[in-house]
């Protein structure tokens, strides 16, 4: 008779359980999603108007890919709450994905005129303001700009990858490597060596580079761009046997993750790299327009125009009697 109520109490409990997930699934299920957060929003709009709401559901909407939305939004929150500088940043942002530079440099600059005691708020400001400045090549502004920015907020990784970029569209290797022992130093961040060792490869500094490369591949579990970088070292130092070497171990590595579904565009930049360093200039090209139309940084388009110069130089060379 106890093993019989034993039994009954264990279904019971289990039925309870299983009620019990049942009804957090539905809630869930109820409050997923950004659909339903802006139907929750809209409602509470219609009852009452506040910046805050609108910028709630402009969030949302942003989520959905909905930027014209968005934007409405954002600009109803504005003329609620003008001395926002969350709002007027978040508008910037939205004018910029639908390709409003102009209006959203605008908005940003004028939020940058507002008095306030939020150093970290006009430091963002700065920094979004440098990153539409350099998607328009206006990278001394954008520049001046970052600098900005770091000098009120020392601790964002983010902000001194974006200044090492445009000090090296802006040639200026040395600020580069200083930038970067700088930020080094303040975060302690494993991508800013990185970050620094590039610069040091790229102001010629191969010596320099060659020992932190080495640690760096004694202890990697994937090598290829470490590979990439000693063999960019080496052949800066002559060694070009060496730098062979690195180059086909570093293809080998990549070849089949580059072949995989979806390879990032890192991957697929280091590759076409390879290719361009080992001589392979045709296929190289062809991997640097695979990486461009992934996303890859400026200088990957410069590249290509120069392989295709080189091309045609060495077609009317060969055509020529």
């Amino acid at each position: 008779m106890n093993t019989v109520v034993y039994l009954l109490a264990r279904v019971r409990f289990a039925l309870v359980a299983l009620l019990a997930i049942q009804l957090a699934l539905d809630h869930l299920k109820a409050h997923e999603g950004p659909e339903h957060e802006i139907e929750e929003l809209t409602e509470q709009i219609a009852k009452g108007e506040t910046s805050d709401l609108y910028l709630q559901r402009a969030i949302e909407y942003r989520v959905l890919g909905k930027n014209a939305e968005a934007a409405r939004d954002l600009e109803h929150a504005a003329r609620l709450d003008p001395a926002s500088l969350l709002v007027q940043r978040e508008l910037g942002r939205v004018y910029f994905a639908l390709g409003k530079t102009n209006e959203a440099i605008d908005i940003l600059s004028h939020a940058l005129k507002t008095k306030t005691e939020q150093p970290t708020e006009l430091a963002a400001l700065r920094v979004l303001r440098a990153e539409f400045l350099g998607a328009r090549r206006e990278d001394k502004k954008a520049l001046e700009d970052c600098e900005a920015a770091l000098r009120l907020q020392l601790s964002n990784v983010e902000w001194y990858l974006l200044r090492s970029d445009l000090q090296r569209r802006l040639n200026q290797k040395k600020e580069r490597i200083t930038g970067l022992e700088q930020g080094i130093k303040e975060t302690g961040a494993g991508i800013l060596h990185t970050e620094w060792i590039e610069a040091l490869l790229d102001d010629n500094q191969f010596q320099a580079a060659l020992p932190h490369i080495e640690r760096e591949l004694a202890t990697s579990r994937i090598q290829s761009s470490w590979r990439l970088r000693r063999a960019r070292a080496l052949l800066g130092l002559g060694n070009s046997n060496g730098a062979k070497a690195d180059l086909d171990a570093a293809l080998l590595e990549m070849k089949p993750r580059v072949a995989a579904k979806d390879p990032d565009v890192t991957l697929l930049t280091e590759y076409a790299q390879a290719l361009d360093l080992a001589g392979e200039s045709e296929e190289a090209r062809l991997q640097y327009e695979h990486a461009r139309d992934a996303g890859a940084d400026d200088w990957v388009k410069d590249r290509i125009k120069t392989l295709k110069a080189e091309a045609k130089k060495r077609a009317k060379e060969t055509a020529d009697p």
